[in-house]
């Protein structure tokens, strides 16, 4: 490690810095705020960061170096926070990363009027404007951008800047583009032209060239059926309607809603008298744990078992002990301070389900329904569900991210992000990095978007209709 050197370095060329007295987002950011910015970034991650150990060939000081030489020659704010975003890219982490402020991306990044989804590695063409849809049919298929094959100019231009371990993830986000966090394979200045290289629905190509003015209006959207119904379910935190068969669908959309569990409780009669439950958690991208646990007691007649995590550990004597374990037999135990690789562990949490009386609990088999889209403490809701048999759950691997992080700001306006804890399952396997892997996998290929049907709601209706729809199922009875 080089830090002593490093740091001096920094010192040096902080100067005579303000420290974090940052200018506002209007205003140009001097040479030692945008040192002081990356300092501050490299440092915390150093410290804290939680999955060195899954980018093992990154030098994260050699790394800080090179991109200190770097950041002295971005020539505006916007050029400065990219650099930042592609650096915390670096670390291969879904929970960290950097926040643009939003009146720099709004000044430097748009869209044009035209929404993209992957499907096998495609980026298909899932809604247009209005005005777009007969020139550019829902399906195609987006083969070039700017005579740049698709593949090329999401390697080089797009794929930097995502900080993401779970690959379908990083090419999910890189195909969709994310305006706030200012990437995409169709992000441009505002008011640019880019030209797309299209395969139709016929297998004919063609050329259209499309202005990037997508900000700012109000788009009358063209999109198949199957596409506005499923934006429906964000229009609540929890919505609930009986279906045939004897099922109950439940949307649950946060774990953020402080008002979820009551609005939940409040669905539970017409839960208890159907057979099957459905609990649609594909839009969820998290929010407390606490609501998770609160909603699961719900839902189960045995205690259930969470994830386990552990975080790094600092101890400056020991650290300093540490460096001697080669020399004396006693630094020995302390070595690990010194590496920056000590850790501390927290057991699995228990969800203790005599909390909710037996007549406020719907326990029947329920197919819970994920997508890449379910994330942080929606995945640890799939953690707590895997230790009960009567839970099934359908769709497709999740985000696969998760972790408590630290929050920084940053001179400019802009924040960052940091992970700082490593989660698991009780056992220790990993999700992180992978997603949870469902119990019956429903692909998304391109009539996943096309298509009228709802295919994972409609795998979870036949399996429970296939299933013994009675509490005398193994898992389900109380005793």
């Amino acid at each position: 490690m080089k830090k002593i050197k490093i740091f001096l370095l920094t010192l040096f060329l902080l100067g005579n810095a303000a420290g974090p007295c940052f200018a506002g987002e209007d205003k140009p950011l001097t040479l030692e705020q945008k040192i002081y910015g990356l300092s501050l970034f490299w440092k915390e991650a150093s410290y804290n960061f939680a999955y060195f150990d899954q980018v093992k060939d990154l030098d994260w000081d050699a790394t800080y170096i090179r991109y200190l030489s770097q950041v002295t020659k971005t020539q505006n704010n916007f050029e400065y926070y990219r650099l930042l975003s592609k650096l915390a890219a670096e670390l291969n982490d879904g929970m960290t990363y950097i926040t643009i402020p939003e009146q720099l991306v709004k000044e430097n990044v748009d869209f044009p009027r035209i929404k993209l989804a992957e499907a096998e590695n495609k980026a298909i063409v899932i809604a247009t404007e209005q005005a777009l849809k007969d020139e550019i049919p829902i399906g195609s298929i987006v083969l070039a951008v700017d005579n740049r094959n698709t593949f090329e100019v999401l390697e080089q231009d797009v794929f930097p800047y995502i900080s993401s371990s779970t690959e379908h993830i990083k090419i999910d986000l890189a195909i969709k583009g994310n305006y706030s966090l200012g990437y995409g394979l169709l992000a441009g200045p505002p008011g640019s032209e880019v030209t797309l290289t299209l395969q139709l629905p016929d297998n004919s190509t063609k050329n259209v060239r499309l202005k990037r003015n997508r900000t700012g209006h109000k788009i009358n959207w063209h999109s198949s059926e199957n596409i506005a119904r499923k934006q429906l379910a964000h229009a609540d935190s929890v919505t609930g309607k009986r279906l045939d068969n004897d099922i109950f669908y439940v949307a649950i959309n946060n774990f953020t809603d402080i008002e979820l569990v009551e609005k939940f409780k409040g669905m539970l009669p017409q839960m208890q008298a159907a057979k099957g439950l459905i609990l649609d958690l594909r839009f969820n991208r998290g929010g407390n744990t606490l609501l998770v646990e609160d909603i699961l007691k719900h839902l189960t007649f045995h205690d259930l078992t969470g994830a386990k995590s552990k975080m790094r550990i600092h101890n400056a004597t020991y650290k300093a002990w540490g460096k001697f374990a080669g020399d004396y037999p006693w630094a020995k135990k302390y070595e690990n301070y010194f590496l920056g690789q000590a850790w501390t562990e927290m057991p699995p949490d228990t969800l203790y389900s005599d909390e909710v009386e037996v007549s406020e609990k719907n326990v029947v088999p329920t197919a819970i329904l994920i997508s890449r889209n379910t994330s942080s403490s929606a995945e640890n809701f799939l953690i707590y569900a895997s230790g009960a048999e009567h839970f099934t759950t359908i769709g497709e691997p999740t985000f696969g991210s998760t972790g408590q992080p630290l929050i920084l700001d940053l001179p400019g306006g802009g924040t960052a992000k940091i992970c700082t804890k490593r989660e698991t399952y009780a056992d220790g396997r990993d999700f992180v990095g992978y997603g949870i892997i469902p119990d019956i996998h429903v692909a998304r290929d391109i009539s996943y978007y096309l298509s009228n049907d709802d295919l994972v709601l409609n795998t979870a209706i036949d399996y429970l209709k296939k299933k013994s729809l009675t509490s005398s199922d193994e898992g389900l009875a109380k005793n």
